[in-house]
C-alpha cells in the first residue's frame, strides 16, 4: 500500500490526484478523507509505480501551470508541516533528534514548529514525572 499525505487545506489537489488515480486502475481508499491521506491500496488494472510516478509529475506540471510564480511557497507548505509532525512523533517530541533526522539545525526546527503552529510536546512520552 502507498500511503501519499496532502495537507487538509488542499482538498483540490487531492480530489484530483485522487480522480486522476482512479482513472488509471489504482484502488483509492476512501477511508482517509479525514487525516490528509491518500491510501492506494492496489491497482486493478496491473499498473505499476513507473506509471504511478508519471502521473504525479503530471500532476505537478498541471500545479506549476497554475500556481506560477508560487510553486515552491505551495510545495513547501503541502508537505512541511505533516513532515515535521511525523519525525517528531517518531522522535516522541524531542526537537533535537527530530533536527538532527531532517538534517536542520535545532533553532531552525524551533522557529518551523512555532511558524507552523505544531504542538511539539504532544508527542513527548511521559515518564511517571
Amino acid at each position: 500500500m502507498i500511503t501519499i499525505v496532502i495537507s487538509k487545506d488542499e482538498r483540490r489537489l487531492k480530489e484530483a490526484l485522487t480522480q486522476i488515480l482512479r482513472q488509471e486502475g489504482y484502488n483509492v481508499s476512501n477511508a482517509a478523507d479525514e487525516d490528509g491521506a491518500i491510501k492506494i491500496v492496489g491497482s486493478a488494472g496491473g499498473i505499476g509505480p513507473d506509471r504511478l510516478k508519471d502521473k504525479i509529475i503530471e500532476l505537478e506540471d498541471s500545479l506549476y501551470k497554475e500556481k506560477r510564480g508560487e510553486l515552491y511557497k505551495f510545495i513547501l507548505e503541502t508537505i512541511e508541516k505533516p513532515l515535521l509532525e511525523h519525525t517528531l512523533e517518531r522522535t516522541e517530541g524531542n526537537q533535537l533528534k527530530a533536527a538532527k533526522i531532517l538534517g536542520i539545525n535545532r533553532n531552525t526546527m524551533r522557529s518551523k514548529i512555532k511558524r507552523l503552529g505544531i504542538d511539539a510536546k504532544r508527542w513527548r512520552v511521559s515518564n511517571g514525572k
